[in-house]
């Protein structure tokens, strides 16, 4: 789904150098909120998807209380500079301002527009618990989302990976040689990142959530631009469900199915003593004046 033609130029011009033009703008394709390349966005205009649709709201969903990140480098190839700079940043996530901002999707005394039972959970601060570079079974160069699923479930009852519990989000970073197929879309053809869940029709308790992080070529910025999105996302919204009239058991979406970082295409920087770090701004439910709209500005983390 796109923005409207304004955002899009906004977005551009100010993350134009970065490989992906608009990377904060998702295009919801099946299951999953996907960040489309320029190419794909172009495919999307001439099908006339509509725009986000103003305020988010809460369907009942479950969200991240304390989101305990791990990130998970897929082989011993992947980009050097990246496996430096991801570990940094989600170690700076968890504790951060751009974090505790997220607390205003908490769940607790907030009634589901559609009428469902909350999951009435508090978002606070997480916990990094660490990088771990595995060995893949599977050692194809060209996989589709049910082969990352599968071998992030192999990794972690190998015990190679923290178990995961209902507050575990595996950030996965992979090779730029490695390519991941979701429902007909290539990563770096059509998509740059995304996040899913194992189980995306109910709030299973052995549900693992995860996000997809393809090397594209693009620039550090871009990395952490598109891995700071998903951890947004996932954190306010982690069961994101098939089409574009969300519902339970999603959590905080707009009515065509938009999450918080998919309205907003700016970028701000996160600071961790003298590490900086590129993340996109996200929607907030009570700027102007509980109208909503876009964060601005700068974030730091102890």
């Amino acid at each position: 789904m796109l923005a409207s033609m304004r955002s899009l130029a906004i977005a551009a011009a100010a993350l134009s150098a970065l490989t992906l033009a608009v990377p904060a703008q998702a295009f919801r394709h099946g299951g999953y909120h996907i960040m489309p390349t320029k190419q794909y966005m172009e495919k999307l205009r001439k099908q006339g998807v509509p725009p986000p649709s103003g305020q988010v709201f809460y369907y009942g969903g479950s969200v991240f209380t304390n989101v305990k990140v791990v990130n998970v480098i897929w082989g011993s190839t992947v980009n050097p500079t990246i496996v430096t700079t991801a570990d940094g940043l989600s170690n700076a996530l968890v504790g951060s301002t751009y974090l505790t901002q997220m607390g205003i999707y908490s769940t607790k005394g907030v009634k589901a527009i559609n009428g469902h039972r909350g999951t009435k959970q508090v978002i606070g601060l997480g916990t990094y618990l660490g990088q771990t570079q595995i060995k893949p079974k599977n050692t194809n160069t060209s996989l589709t989302d049910e082969d990352v699923q599968t071998e992030l479930l192999h990794q972690i009852n190998k015990g190679k990976l923290p178990m995961s519990d209902l507050n575990t989000l595996y950030m996965i970073y992979f090779p730029r040689n490695v390519s991941i197929s979701l429902d007909g879309l290539q990563s770096c053809v059509d998509f740059g990142a995304y996040h899913f869940a194992t189980n995306d029709v109910k709030l299973a308790k052995n549900n693992v959530f995860y996000a997809v992080e393809p090397d594209c070529g693009s620039s550090i910025n871009s990395v952490t631009f598109a891995a700071s999105h998903e951890f947004a996302e996932a954190t306010t919204d982690n069961v994101p469900t098939p089409g574009s009239f969300p519902d339970w058991p999603q959590a905080w979406n707009d009515a065509n199915g938009f999450e918080i970082g998919d309205k907003c295409g700016g970028s701000g920087q996160l600071t961790q003593g003298s590490a900086h770090f590129t993340v996109t701004q996200y929607w907030l439910t009570t700027n102007n004046g509980g109208n909503g709209g876009c964060s601005t500005g700068n974030y730091t983390s102890p």
